[in-house]
């Protein structure tokens, strides 16, 4: 390597060397720091950055290390990017603030042949990038050298492991069914719960709502009109199943972190996590299909741990139940095919000349949902999502061009004519929501007219990306941000029970259960300080690092855990109707609890079957 590089390689991540890089360090960080205040995310998030780098500077030998400044600039930039458009307000506050020294800029001849915005926002841009990437960067150095040094205290129980599941079911459980009874009977309905019921009632059955959870539905409510001559008791009896299915799937991740042998404080803390957060109370009773997938995620993370990790005496149920939980991932939502094709890739990768057997069974498990989802599904006569669900992106980032750029050819403005009012696309057009514009498009038919021309939409779609691609980052940035910045005031739980002509309506018992609730969950929409525990984007970074830790500690099954949460997200800026739908991303908050815990875990992985069975007896008998 040059000398040159080794000298600003050292300027880069050395503070030691001198006054100036200490100052350049201090400055950027702590402008960083507010100048992010202009942010229309949670700014909280950015301050909670600011502090814990200033703090983790403290504690760091801020030795060079080319991943974590790599990361770190990665992650600065991408910052910059989800907030592109906090610069407008912060050069008009900058400039307003020196509007009282506008005869000496006037002088200056610099700014006689360019915008004073230019010069601001050459003058902000690199001080957010470098305290970003400082910031960041110390984070990330303070937990690779701590990391070797921290990890939870390991422990031997003698309470019997079928009681720890019981225990933890039976406390979240009859928690969730308490609120329910009382202050939502029989639980939330949603509009496109309200459809579902509607297709149960008709016989007509489409899958844009996932035809298998409408089966699962129809279950209940079908026993309830024809066992209980009420609609409602059938709905009551599914919102109790749900209950029990999210609550087994919390136990079964508690259960996993007491086999890792994990402090009884920390097991507890997981446990009143999952039963308190106000998400799990309000998803546990929703007849929404978000509730049983997010569940199926969360199994199916932990049996992709306990199955890697060898937990547990019975290695053939964690294969049982990852397979299960992989086929629900599928069937569930419609995302749910990638994220079981991406963890497929991974494992192949990772884990596949050693468990092959396992790689066979996720691979079948993709395959027979594929089949269940298209030819069976097709064969029954069901529905498939249209065209123009599956386009949110595309039709978002056209919309934009046609908005922002006035240079369309006349083919260009005819094929968009076909299926489209070009005036009413500027009026319609929404930067985070696809759906004003797709109800437009479905209101004149343009379904069939799309599908019958895939080829010219497409060649158009290119067309605009290559000759705008500006509109079409920004336009991507605003449909998808919420899942990867700070955080956003959009809507994070359903109070919804929707009008209906079906016989469906909400009975409270008591009042003062419904009014309690509702005070809480509102209180982690408005209170700064609780905003972090509901913001998707810093639940996105922590899965993140999850994954970083993994790397660090060089264990590939912590790495690969986080697989199927960053699949969820790899899937939503893929194709994301809402820039920041709650549910969507649910899966997030459901694994992050466990992963966060297990991360620090110490555990047998590495020895023989038998040798763990041995040591885990010989700790019994000496306990």
């Amino acid at each position: 390597m040059s000398r040159k590089n080794e000298i600003l390689r050292n300027y880069l991540t050395d503070d030691r060397l001198g006054f100036i890089h200490n100052l350049i360090q201090l400055v950027t960080m702590f402008f960083w720091t507010l100048l992010m205040s202009y942010t229309n995310s949670y700014y909280v998030i950015y301050l909670i950055i600011g502090f814990s780098g200033f703090y983790c500077r403290q504690f760091t030998n801020k030795k060079y290390d080319r991943a974590n400044l790599l990361i770190a600039s990665i992650f600065s930039l991408v910052l910059i990017a989800a907030n592109y458009d906090m610069f407008s307000s912060l050069t008009k506050s900058i400039y307003q603030s020196l509007s009282i020294h506008k005869q000496f800029i006037a002088k200056i001849s610099l700014f006689q042949f360019m915008n004073y915005k230019i010069y601001i926002f050459l003058l902000c841009l690199p001080v957010l990038f470098l305290g970003g990437m400082y910031l960041i960067f110390f984070i990330l150095q303070f937990i690779s050298e701590k990391i070797a040094y921290f990890k939870w205290e390991n422990n031997s129980y003698n309470t019997p492991e079928k009681k720890i599941f019981c225990s933890a079911f039976l406390m979240i459980s009859i928690f969730y069914l308490i609120i329910m009874l009382l202050g939502f009977y029989p639980g939330f309905f949603c509009p496109d719960t309200i459809a579902q019921v509607s297709e149960i009632t008709s016989g007509t059955y489409s899958n844009r709502n996932p035809f298998y959870h409408t089966m699962v539905v129809r279950l209940f409510i079908l026993l309830g009109i024809k066992v209980f001559n009420d609609i409602n008791i059938g709905a009551a009896l599914y919102s109790v199943a749900c209950i029990a299915f999210v609550s087994s799937a919390f136990a079964y991740a508690v259960l996993t972190l007491y086999q890792l042998h994990i402090n009884k404080k920390i097991i507890l803390s997981a446990a009143l996590i999952y039963m308190l957060m106000p998400y799990n109370i309000m998803f546990s009773f929703n007849m929404w299909k978000d509730t049983p997938f997010n569940a199926f995620i969360l199994l199916f993370t932990v049996s992709i741990f306990r199955y890697l990790k060898r937990i547990g005496n019975n290695l053939k149920m964690n294969a049982l139940i990852l397979t299960a939980s992989g086929m629900g991932v599928c069937l569930f939502r419609g995302n749910g095919l990638i994220v079981v094709f991406i963890t497929l890739v991974f494992f192949g990768f990772m884990f596949g000349k050693s468990h092959r057997k396992m790689l066979i069974s996720l691979a079948s498990v993709l395959a027979t949902a594929l089949i269940m989802t298209y030819p069976v599904l097709n064969a029954m006569n069901v529905s498939q999502s249209d065209i123009v669900e599956l386009s949110s992106m595309q039709i978002q980032q056209i919309a934009r061009t046609v908005i922002e750029n006035d240079d369309l050819t006349d083919n260009q403005k005819e094929l968009i004519s076909k299926v489209a009012d070009i005036d009413k696309i500027k009026t319609l057009y929404t930067p985070i929501l696809s759906d004003p514009l797709k109800i437009h498009l479905r209101s004149k038919g343009s379904q069939e007219y799309i599908k019958n021309h895939k080829t010219e939409y497409a060649l158009l779609y290119l067309q605009l990306g290559f000759k705008h691609p500006k509109s079409y980052i920004t336009a991507w940035i605003d449909q998808t941000r919420g899942y990867w910045n700070g955080g956003y005031d959009y809507v994070k739980f359903s109070y919804a029970f929707s009008d209906n002509q079906l016989g469906l309506k909400r009975t409270v018992i008591f009042n003062g259960m419904e009014k309690a609730v509702f005070l809480y969950c509102t209180l982690f929409e408005i209170v700064d300080l609780l905003k972090p525990f509901v913001s998707i984007g810093l639940h996105t970074w922590l899965i993140l690092l999850v994954a970083f830790i993994g790397y660090r500690k060089k264990d590939k099954i912590i790495f690969f855990s986080s697989v199927p949460c960053l699949s969820i997200i790899f899937s939503l800026l893929l194709g994301t109707p809402v820039f920041a739908e709650f549910r969507y991303a649910y899966g997030l908050f459901c694994c992050l609890p466990f992963l966060a815990m297990a991360a620090f875990s110490e555990s047998n992985s590495n020895l023989p079957r038998k040798a763990i069975i041995n040591s885990s007896d010989n700790e019994r008998k000496q306990a």
